[in-house]
């Protein structure tokens, strides 16, 4: 209760009163933050109060208002996109290329959760090192030196809080106990202390320059491009469009690559591998940056690959040699295009078990990537159930046999393509999928037939009318892709013609999308009693929560 032992260090200092922690725990009621940055805002302590308290607690280093305010304006987005920045309050004080340390200022020094994340998000981040000051600070600070806003501390700071002008002098930012930090912590101070030539001097020299430097100082060469572009990752969350954008060229790309490489029977492996990568993912908790690069993992695992190799040529000692030749088929190939360091890293080592049995080095346990043993899960499941045939609950029995995998991801496989739900006492019911896309009439009715729902697809809507005329009798629902651009009739006056027939008006009718759905769309819809409407659909829960809707009125 961190909340707890900020209120009682400040009674305990006599720096507030028990009346001051009341109001303060009452603020914090409708305004959720830590106590300590509330008793700030509220005045009740002052700016050194806080940041002495945070210093011990957490044993970090701190730098105060009026330092950072003086601090020369840096390139700091060559370091740390904006969005990134303003979404976790977090400033980038330092990069070091000697050891891959990242320097931030942050008021969360405890979370390291966001310490994780950096090392994940930003490629040539292998530690990372906090530096506290208040939110409001580090907001002003991220004002001014991304948005050359020039009076945000004047807003965020002195017309908040009162600021100390005596703050202590001998205030150090970073530890000088180890040193390897001695350097790290006179560049920091310098930043804060240097006369109007630095200032000026500094100015000028940007993260890009600051690295030529290092290679023309005879240490290691760097990769100047890597650095200063490929720091940062093309995680969603701040360039969503671009990522979504990247995934579609990846689907397309891989799902001609399957084809050409292995066969008709391979049509879409790989989008059904990255999709089953994603699901174990979200049901294990990955990081919504795992998930992404383990999905563009998924898409390229097959790349340069004559063969394709499973699980079960690991079991069988079968294709050894192949196997320890395409383990470093991503090093090789990927080595020149700053395929993110976590996506690289599930690709090298995808044939990799969890019992050590694995290539090319034999891991075992925790030394595997858990994005590796997803993908080798996924990889090997999809061609024993779609492309050999295998039962998904024989396939599942193989696998869990064959002790690769952890109890986690087996379980989270068994749970996300619900393997045992398709019990023999569930009422067998059939239903139409209309889409124009293959794949999703092929993964929806793949999904649908493991709760016991046989599905009749039709690629057209006017297909789609013919079944319902001949099945009418049978058909439990309905689920139409609002995207049908290829029909002469559209999917809302499929479902008028079936709402205005009184002998199919009750079949319930669903709408799913890959996309947002229009306000307008989702008005007439519901006019016309649709069901239900799925935008952005996930599979797996569209197909529960339809498949649960549908047996409760039976």
């Amino acid at each position: 209760m961190i909340g707890m032992k900020v209120g009682e260090y400040f009674l305990g200092k006599g720096i507030v009163s028990e009346s001051d922690i009341s109001s303060a725990l009452a603020f914090q009621q409708t305004h959720p933050t830590y106590l300590g940055e509330i008793l700030l805002k509220l005045g009740k302590i002052q700016e050194n109060d806080l940041l002495l308290y945070l210093s011990k607690q957490f044993n970090v280093q701190y730098i105060s208002s009026e330092k950072l305010e003086k601090m020369a304006v840096t390139t700091p987005a060559d370091i740390i996109p904006l969005k990134m920045a303003l979404d976790k309050t977090i400033f980038p004080l330092k990069y070091s290329m000697n050891n891959y340390r990242l320097t931030v200022l942050t008021y969360e020094p405890q979370n390291i959760v966001i310490f994780d994340e950096l090392k994940i998000l930003l490629n040539g981040v292998q530690s990372v090192v906090p530096v506290v000051a208040p939110s409001n600070v580090i907001k002003a600070l991220i004002l001014k030196q991304y948005n050359n806003d020039v009076t945000a501390f004047d807003r965020l700071v002195r017309d908040s809080v009162s600021v100390s002008h005596n703050f202590l002098s001998n205030e150090n930012i970073i530890s000088l106990d180890n040193p390897n930090d001695i350097e790290m912590a006179n560049r920091i101070q310098d930043i804060a202390t240097m006369d109007e030539d630095k200032l000026n001097q500094e100015n000028r020299e940007t993260f890009s320059m600051i690295v030529n430097k290092a290679d023309l100082s005879g240490g290691t060469k760097v990769d100047v491009t890597a650095v200063t572009t490929s720091m940062m990752s093309n995680m969603p969350s701040w360039v969503r469009e671009q990522g979504n954008q990247l995934i579609e060229l990846l689907r397309i790309f891989s799902n001609l690559l399957d084809v050409a490489a292995h066969g008709d029977s391979y049509f879409a492996h790989s989008q059904r591998v990255a999709i089953l990568c994603k699901e174990i993912g979200e049901a294990i908790h990955l990081s919504e940056v795992e998930i992404y690069d383990l999905t563009i993992a998924a898409y390229l695992h097959d790349v340069g690959k004559k063969l394709h190799l499973t699980a079960l040529d690991i079991k069988n000692q079968s294709n050894t040699d192949k196997m320890k030749t395409y383990s470093q088929i991503a090093t090789k190939l990927f080595a020149d295009v700053q395929l993110s360091k976590l996506a690289l890293n599930c690709l090298e080592n995808m044939y990799e078990t969890y019992n050590g049995q694995g290539f090319p080095r034999a891991l075992k346990l925790n030394e595997i990537p858990i994005g590796s043993l997803i993908l080798l899960l996924a990889n090997t499941y999809d061609f024993m159930t779609r492309i050999s045939n295998v039962p998904p609950k024989e396939a599942l029995k193989q696998l869990k046999e064959t002790m690769y995998f952890s109890d986690r991801i087996i379980n989270a496989l068994e749970q996300t393509q619900q393997i045992s739900a398709a019990e023999s006492s569930l009422k067998k019911i059939t239903a139409i999928v209309i889409s124009q896309k293959k794949f999703d009439l092929d993964d929806i009715a793949d999904k649908f037939s493991r709760v016991n729902i046989d599905v009749l697809k039709a690629k057209t809507i006017e297909k789609a009318a013919q079944i319902i005329k001949e099945q009418k009798d049978n058909l439990g629902f309905i689920l139409c892709d609002i995207d049908m651009t290829e029909s002469a009739i559209t999917p809302l006056r499929l479902l008028a013609a079936i709402k205005h027939k009184k002998e199919i008006s009750e079949i319930p009718f669903y709408f799913f999308s890959q996309y947002s759905v229009d306000k307008n769309t989702t008005i007439a819809a519901n006019a016309l009693k649709v069901s239900g409407i799925f935008p952005n659909y996930h599979p797996v829960d569209m197909t529960r929560k339809i498949a649960d809707e549908i047996r409760k009125k039976i």
